[in-house]
């Protein structure tokens, strides 16, 4: 597939807008699974605008979904050669696609000239050190596993030897990228209770940006629950968020906006934890419980006061513990 084949052919008229409905049903398509549909649609993108990054990135995937290996892999060296695209992500589908090839000693060759050259990023140094073992170990005559399972658990385990910072980075990064390759290793994550709250709430927004339907098990502060992606509410939109929000606002915001700010902080940091889970108890008792706990934080003991009465009953110290247990998590530094 090279830009020849477009020369000659004479001028074409375009629908307005028509290769960018392409390029969307093309990658709708390749996330169904419905991966021939998606080359033939994506291909005829590449047609009206070959130079398009996110059209030659998502046509190699297409392709290379599609087992067309051959046709992936010459795409992929017109991209590396004319700079199309982020170069170490066209870098890691070229290599995925020559281990598919079986042409290991280019596998080799390619990496041992990026690290020759320094030219690999810190957080890729890992991944690229894997391939090049095993396909060493391929011309090397050594295969302790089948190549195309090796293969595969080199290129879908994004996450595993890598620090909570590392991993967030990378989840953050799936937002633009095909996830079929990895989805096992995302899905574990949401069911491992001693996984960080934090990361599976990312693992779940990048699902949901993609339009995951299916269903996958959440599994996070002891609590189980079976739900799909696309149908789940942004965490800052749902109605848990908003109703607490705005009575934090009837309680603070006139008389202290700088303790509704970071009471309002809180709570975003708690709920992004807690997601797609919840506090369970009325949006009242729950502000006010954030509310005590602010102006206890910052002294405010007129506040603190006022808001003793409404928060010494059961419920209200149930809301209190679990805010207390949510506060000794810690965030990413990202």
């Amino acid at each position: 597939m090279t830009k020849e084949n477009h020369e000659g052919k004479g001028k074409i008229v375009q629908f307005p807008g028509l290769k960018e409905r392409l390029l969307e049903k093309g990658i709708q398509a390749l996330e169904k699974g419905e991966v021939h549909e998606s080359s033939d649609l994506l291909t005829q993108a590449y047609e009206l605008e070959p130079d398009n990054p996110d059209i030659n990135t998502a046509l190699v995937l297409s392709l290379y979904e599609s087992k067309q290996y051959d046709k992936a892999g010459s795409l992929c060296k017109e991209m590396l050669h004319e700079g199309i695209g982020d170069y170490f992500e066209v870098v890691d589908m070229y290599l995925m696609i020559l281990i598919q090839l079986h042409q290991h000693k280019e596998v080799i060759d390619t990496i041992n000239a990026l690290f020759d050259e320094k030219e690999v990023p810190f957080e890729k140094e890992d991944h690229f050190r894997k391939l090049l073992h095993f396909s060493e170990k391929v011309v090397n005559g050594k295969e302790p596993i089948p190549e195309e399972d090796a293969s595969k658990e080199d290129l879908s385990s994004i996450l595993t030897g890598k620090s909570l910072e590392e991993q967030t980075l990378t989840v953050a990064q799936l937002v633009h990228r095909n996830i079929r390759p990895f989805a096992v290793e995302l899905e574990a994550v949401l069911r491992d209770p001693d996984a960080h709250p934090f990361l599976q709430t990312m693992i779940l927004n990048v699902l949901r940006e993609h339009g995951m339907d299916k269903e996958v098990i959440v599994i996070k502060f002891g609590r189980e629950e079976r739900v799909s992606p696309s149908t789940l509410e942004d965490v800052f939109e749902s109605d848990f968020f908003t109703g607490v929000t705005n009575t934090l606002d009837d309680l603070l915001a006139q008389t202290n906006p700088t303790l509704f700010q970071h009471a309002q902080e809180l709570l975003k940091r708690h709920a992004f934890l807690l997601y797609p889970f919840t506090l369970e108890e009325e949006p009242e008792e729950i502000a006010s419980v954030y509310a005590f706990y602010t102006a206890g934080m910052f002294a405010d003991t007129l506040l603190e006061e006022e808001l003793r009465e409404q928060v010494e009953n059961s419920r209200s110290e149930g809301i209190l513990a679990n805010l207390k247990e949510l506060e000794e998590i810690s965030s990413p530094n990202i």
